[in-house]
């Protein structure tokens, strides 16, 4: 059975039972679209592997839900999916159904997250309109402290970009491993309410910039929940 030919069948037979409303009927045929989206409508549904439906979710829908067209809660597209798979599992016979329900239930967990990290960091950078300062934070390093700092001041600056693995928290100063070099990276400083979002293994694409304080926020890209394929 296609993908195409399942999901078909999925909204005809089950899908009204399940999801009696019109409204919540319309998101599941929404989620299961983008599922197609993703992958080839012709794919056999036994050939989709959990790894890919991870990097589906993980990092394809991320990156998509910036675009208006592809705006969708993740607790709708985590439970159609869910409901789709349990569906799956009985009435087309498919095999990997338990491994697909199992990672959806490991990345419903940090998925609204991750879209809130970036969300919440997108929106700090725009407001500061470039680098993160903290007087508070900076003033705890040196006697009299400092409310500002410049990126080309001989001898302090240096940039560096990628994607982060978040290993340490510790107030609003985080440690991450930069994914490609391995190289650790602290203190990174994070706007307070960003960094109460974070959690240990969620990967941000990020550029920073040094002075002798820390790292400090020059851009960002999208956040990841724990386990994505970058």
């Amino acid at each position: 059975m296609t993908l195409r030919e399942a999901t078909s069948e999925f909204l005809k037979r089950a899908g009204p039972i399940i999801f009696p409303d019109k409204q919540s009927l319309e998101a599941c045929a929404r989620s299961l679209e983008l599922l197609k989206t993703y992958f080839a409508h012709e794919k056999a549904l036994s050939e989709i592997a959990p790894a890919e439906l991870r990097d589906f979710l993980a990092r394809w829908y991320i990156e998509k839900s910036a675009s208006i067209s592809f705006s969708l809660a993740p607790q709708i597209l985590c439970d159609s999916l869910e409901f789709f798979f349990k569906w799956a599992e009985e009435a087309a016979a498919l095999d990997d159904a338990k491994q697909h329900l199992q990672l959806l239930a490991e990345v419903r967990l940090g998925l609204p997250r991750a879209l809130e990290i970036t969300a919440l960091l997108t929106r700090r950078l725009a407001e500061q309109g470039g680098a993160f300062t903290f007087p508070e934070f900076l003033t705890s390093f040196e006697e009299g402290g400092r409310s500002q700092y410049d990126l080309d001041a001989p001898g302090e600056a240096l940039a560096i970009e990628g994607y982060f693995r978040v290993t340490r928290i510790e107030g609003v100063m985080v440690e991450a491993q930069e994914i490609i070099s391995d190289d650790l990276v602290w203190p990174i400083i994070f706007p307070a309410d960003v960094v109460s979002h974070l959690m240990t293994d969620f990967i941000i694409n990020l550029e920073l910039a040094r002075n002798k304080e820390g790292w400090h926020i020059v851009a960002c890209g999208f956040a990841y929940p724990p386990g994505t394929d970058i």
